[in-house]
């Protein structure tokens, strides 16, 4: 696959990926034919599990086994750690809140990074999920700005929860 190829798939990946989010009810399930006895299937998994086939794809051959030791190694170095890629609106916003609170966090940004597409490969393997900004602090993935297994930066903040946890994280 020739890179333009690769860069035009991945692209539309991420718009349909973007418009589903939209358009579609998030736990949105299709039947595969017209029996009432097929297989449903969620059509955000379905995505989720394309995009992430796409980056694994993108990033070629590379040692697993080194680049999660890697992953885990920024986590574990990191009170707070945050994976970007530019230009990311998100990662803005993610860095403000973190800025404004004078909080202490590590930025690798993944498009500068030469093992950044296997980094992000190994993400979907680890955490289900390829899209940035991904954010850990204190060693604890909490999802990206607006999402994630913890509701993301934002709704940490907005719950009143993320300034304990920069403090247990001692990143103020």
């Amino acid at each position: 696959m020739t890179a333009t190829k690769g860069m035009n798939l991945a692209l539309f990946f991420l718009l349909v990926q973007a418009v589903g989010s939209f358009l579609l009810p998030s736990k949105s399930l299709v039947r595969l034919g017209n029996n009432p006895s097929s297989t449903k299937i969620n059509l955000f998994d379905l995505f989720n599990e394309g995009k992430k086939a796409l980056v694994k794809k993108l990033a070629g051959d590379y040692d697993s086994e080194a680049i999660r030791a890697r992953i885990d190694g920024l986590i574990n170095q990191n009170e707070v750690l945050m994976l970007v890629s530019a230009p990311d609106l998100s990662a803005v916003k993610a860095k403000a809140v973190l800025d404004d609170k004078n909080a202490k966090y590590f930025v690798v940004e993944l498009d500068e990074d030469k093992e950044g597409k296997s980094i992000r490969a190994e993400m979907g393997e680890l955490y289900g999920r390829t899209s940035v900004p991904a954010i850990w602090i204190g060693g604890q993935f909490v999802g990206g700005c607006n999402d994630g297994p913890m509701g993301g930066l934002m709704s940490l903040d907005e719950q009143g929860n993320l300034d304990s946890l920069l403090k247990q994280a001692k990143a103020i």
